[in-house]
Formats: C-alpha cells, sequence, structure tokens
C-alpha cells in the first residue's frame, strides 16, 4: 500500500512540475510586464544586468522588447568586450541564455558595431573560443542581411 501511495504522489509531483514547464513556456506577457521588460532590456549595460533581465523578462521577448534585448546585446560586445569573461561565466552555466545571446546577434545592429565585434572575436582568449567563433558565425549573419 505504501509503495502505491508512494508512486501515486511521484506521479502527481511529475505532473505538477510538467504544468509548471508548460504555463511558462506559454506565458504571455501583460501590457505592463511588456513595458517593465522594454525598460529593463535598454537599461542593460553590462553582463550580469542582462542575464537578470533574461531570467525575469524573456518569456517577454518579442516586438519592441526584442529589438531592446537586441540593441542591448550589440551595446555589450561591442563596447564591453573587455568583460567578455562574465558573458562566458553566464554563457556556460546557463545554454539557454547563450541561446538569447546568440538570437540577439541581428542586423538590427548597426554596420559599425557589427565589424567591431568581429574585430574582436579575432583576438578571442582561449577559455571563450568557442562562443567567440558562435558570436562571430551571428555577427557575419547579421551583416550579410545587413547588405541585402
Amino acid at each position: 500500500m505504501a509503495r502505491r501511495h508512494d508512486a501515486a504522489v511521484g506521479l502527481a509531483l511529475a505532473l505538477a512540475m510538467l504544468c509548471a514547464a508548460a504555463e511558462a513556456a506559454t506565458h504571455v506577457c501583460s501590457k505592463e510586464e511588456m513595458a517593465n521588460a522594454e525598460g529593463a532590456a535598454a537599461a542593460v549595460r553590462d553582463w550580469e544586468a542582462m542575464y537578470d533581465t533574461f531570467h525575469r523578462f524573456s518569456p517577454c521577448d518579442h516586438g519592441a522588447v526584442s529589438e531592446k534585448f537586441s540593441a542591448a546585446m550589440a551595446y555589450l560586445l561591442a563596447s564591453r568586450w573587455d568583460e567578455l569573461h562574465d558573458l562566458e561565466h553566464f554563457a556556460e552555466a546557463n545554454r539557454a541564455f547563450r541561446a538569447f545571446v546568440l538570437q540577439h546577434i541581428d542586423a538590427t545592429a548597426s554596420e559599425k558595431d557589427l565589424r567591431r565585434i568581429l574585430a574582436y572575436t579575432k583576438e578571442c582568449p582561449g577559455y571563450a573560443r568557442p562562443i567567440c567563433r558562435e558570436i562571430e558565425n551571428r555577427a557575419r549573419a547579421a551583416l550579410s542581411e545587413l547588405k541585402e
């Protein structure tokens, strides 16, 4: 009898976790959340703030919010490259954050910023070479898209 109870409790917990994950994946942001997300993304000035904003507002990542995330990404990569170790730390710890960063290296950035990012990837420290290659590939694709 105890085994059946334990199995039922385990099944109930598994179903609750699945429901919570499904709810998070289908979360629709309210107008207030979208406005907060847009403001937070526009205010990002370092990788810790980007990581925090990603955790708080990634469900709102579309439209104007997405554009703000992309602008912040271009700023961080083009102007704060000396903080690459912070990006690498967060990206290694969280694969979803890594994908988020790469997704936001896009043609909304200026050609000047994309060229600066490409130049930085050529002198990448050894510990960050994998992410530098991914950043380089995304920046090249964004530059190609700008030229189309």
